[in-house]
């Protein structure tokens, strides 16, 4: 499998939900067809909003050393720094060499104690800096998200099983108020279905598949304010001799869409 470099703060910020109670099944790709800038889903065709490409290299531990991303003709590399197996620093760069991320200039460090994250750190060219603290309790994980003041911008609590698979994740303010919830489901050791409430209602759903390597092959979106949305992403890979991905073309969907035509199970 893909050996992504994910943190627990994308895994409780980007909620995702999957073909458990779908009638999906996993593949070595996905089953719709991207032709001509337009993909039919469940016999609805969709524009391809946007088409990513991202090249990968590795070390002989198959951890990620660059990736490259293409996107309507602008590129960002991102470098990765390792310690005794372990991701110590991150640079983001722009197409002229300056560090880049989202068009902000940032370099990313990362501190480990016990082999465990205690905190991370983002800095920018112009010196602001932002900080994240982690901690760890009985099956729990949480973050603290600081300002660039020092104030605190959020929290994330995750609250994980026994193999260590998170199952529920909180998002507060910095006073403790609730600003979201999240719940996790697996099937055959991956993330299969999650779900995002908000005052006890459902605001997002997303879906995964994967390929029978266990890489994701496609996500199924649902975002609820009012009316919903589809968002889709489709990934195609091309591996090299370790069956890590060397490219990843990924396109991408975003329409409205109506109850009816939502997959059953799958909201």
């Amino acid at each position: 499998m893909f050996n992504r470099i994910i943190s627990i703060t994308l895994i409780l910020i980007l909620a995702v939900i999957a073909f458990t109670g779908c009638d999906r099944s996993a593949d070595s790709s996905y089953k719709e067809v991207i032709k001509d800038g337009k993909v039919e889903i469940d016999g609805i065709f969709y524009d391809i909003k946007s088409i990513t490409q991202t090249a990968y290299k590795y070390d002989d531990n198959g951890n990620i050393l660059e990736e490259v991303t293409t996107r309507n003709g602008s590129k960002t590399r991102i470098e990765y720094t390792y310690e005794n197996g372990r991701l110590i620093e991150e640079r983001l760069f722009s197409n002229d060499g300056v560090y880049s991320y989202s068009d902000v200039s940032l370099t990313k460090y990362y501190y480990y104690e016990d082999d465990r994250l205690m905190k991370a750190r983002s800095v920018t060219s112009g010196g602001l800096e932002a900080v994240t603290e982690y901690s760890y309790g009985n099956n729990t994980e949480t973050q603290v998200h600081y300002n660039s003041d020092g104030s605190i911008s959020f929290i994330q609590t995750a609250y994980l099983d026994d193999d260590g698979k998170i199952v529920k994740g909180l998002l507060t303010e910095a006073d403790g108020e609730v600003m979201d919830t999240r719940t996790f489901h697996y099937d055959n050791g991956l993330l299969v279905k999650a779900i995002v409430e908000r005052d006890g209602v459902i605001t997002k759903a997303f879906n995964y598949e994967y390929n029978n390597i266990g890489d994701i092959i496609m996500e199924y979106n649902i975002f609820y304010d009012k009316a919903y949305t589809l968002f889709a992403v489709f990934y195609d890979y091309e591996y090299n001799e370790n069956s890590l991905p060397e490219t990843v073309t990924t396109y991408r969907v975003q329409s409205p869409i109506a109850e009816e035509n939502i997959r059953d199970g799958c909201i």
